[in-house]
């Protein structure tokens, strides 16, 4: 190759080198791109549809997907997995931030801290405080949005709730919560947001945007009712400006990824559920099978009395397998304990039944007594949880199946 031609090819090299650095600096990477904020329900049988229109998204630009709702409000699901498996679903459907509701108390402190480090989304919760003053869930979430910064926080308004009388917690008035956030959020965001469950009212925080609820002078977002369409909103490029959009939910069908993993778990429960229960020699009633459950609760320890009006709440049918108990059942999670004095428990009402030797007259008023009772009875007497209550480790059908199955309330 001669002089020129060497020269020819050196100049031709370097200038589309050059090109392509223009060409390169003038294209915006995905991770510098304004975000879109994709807003869901929490039903798990539509998560696959959900994943997989965010997850189409994601391969041109960043995304947020936000989820509200109870995803444990399949309650044989949740009897069965004790949370598991819908932490492992919206772990892997990709969700980024839930609102931790004072209802996830009921699965106790130390399984709720389980299942908020195992999830791979920021469960938001500002107001609710464990003993040592640090959010039980995480206080707020941070993302990069194109040269700005977005901030979102998550608020459950029921601080009325009597979960949030569960011994180790403390339950901050949301407004104030909100107020302390935000003010943190500002200091790291452009642009903050309040994410709320549905049904919350009457808010007058400083947010930009709110999600599932409307203030003047706040952007408002909320998930789509059509079945077929998921709910998005995209930031201009500073973090300015918010635009309201949707996806229609057919153009990529579901993830197969997600969608398998919920079949696994389906076809999980399904099988515990179908797990037959010991037959009793004859036929029980309501009455009978729920006072001998209760004796049998009692007799394995684990209170000195039990409190309930009713352990069902369907038509009263023999349960035959675990699924058929769980359904019988009208509060299967875990117990209530509630540590009272022998002075206050003598004038509580005759549904109080007291562990073998040990009666009314013989209360002891310096003493302090443990009584059980589920978590729907005292939604519905409140009153009796003023002083606090912890949770039992075990679920209350676990404990019943173990008693039908030994034969103790035979």
């Amino acid at each position: 190759m001669s002089t020129l031609a060497r020269v020819l090819l050196a100049t031709f090299c370097l200038s589309a080198a050059l090109c392509a650095l223009r060409c390169a600096r003038g294209v915006v990477s995905p991770a510098q791109r304004a975000v879109r904020i994709f807003v869901t329900d929490t039903r798990l049988d539509r998560l696959p549809f959900y994943s997989a229109a965010v997850k189409e998204h994601q391969a041109v630009g960043p995304t947020v997907w936000l989820a509200t709702g109870d995803p444990f409000a399949d309650r044989r699901l949740r009897a069965f997995g004790d949370g598991a498996a819908e932490v492992a679903l919206l772990s892997r459907a990709g969700v980024d931030a839930v609102v931790l509701t004072p209802e996830w108390l009921s699965f106790g402190l130390h399984r709720l801290g389980e299942l908020v480090s195992k999830g791979r989304y920021y469960a938001l919760s500002p107001s609710l405080l464990d003993a040592t003053g640090h959010t039980i869930g995480h206080p707020f979430m941070v993302r990069k949005s194109g040269s700005a910064v977005l901030a979102i926080t998550g608020l459950a308004l029921d601080s009325a709730n009597v979960l949030a009388r569960l011994n180790g917690v403390r339950s901050v008035a949301p407004g104030l919560a909100a107020g302390k956030a935000l003010a943190l959020m500002r200091q790291r965001a452009d642009l903050v947001g309040a994410m709320v469950e549905p049904g919350g009212t009457g808010l007058t925080w400083g947010a930009d945007f709110t999600v599932n609820v409307s203030r003047a002078g706040a952007f408002a977002m909320s998930h789509s009712l059509d079945s077929g369409r998921i709910g998005c909103y995209d930031l201009n490029g500073d973090a300015s400006r918010l635009i309201a959009g949707f996806v229609d939910l057919d153009r990529s069908g579901p993830d197969s990824i997600v969608g398998q993993l919920l079949d696994s778990v389906r076809a999980a429960v399904d099988s515990l559920a179908a797990r037959p229960l010991r037959s009793p020699r004859r036929p029980w009633d309501a009455i009978r099978l729920g006072n001998m459950l209760v004796q049998g609760m009692l007799a394995v320890g684990l209170a000195d009395g039990f409190m309930c009006d009713s352990l069902f709440a369907t038509e009263f049918r023999t349960p035959q397998d675990v699924g058929a108990l769980i359904a019988l059942l009208r509060d299967p999670g875990r117990p209530a304990i509630l540590a009272v004095s022998g002075e206050v428990l003598g004038g509580w009402p005759p549904e109080l039944v007291l562990r073998p030797g040990l009666a009314r007259a013989k209360l002891t008023r310096g003493q302090t007594y443990r009584v059980a009772t589920t978590l729907d009875y005292l939604r519905r007497h409140p009153d009796i949880a003023a002083s606090g209550f912890d949770l039992s480790d075990r679920q209350l059908w676990t404990i019943c199946r173990d008693i039908l199955e030994s034969g103790r309330a035979e």
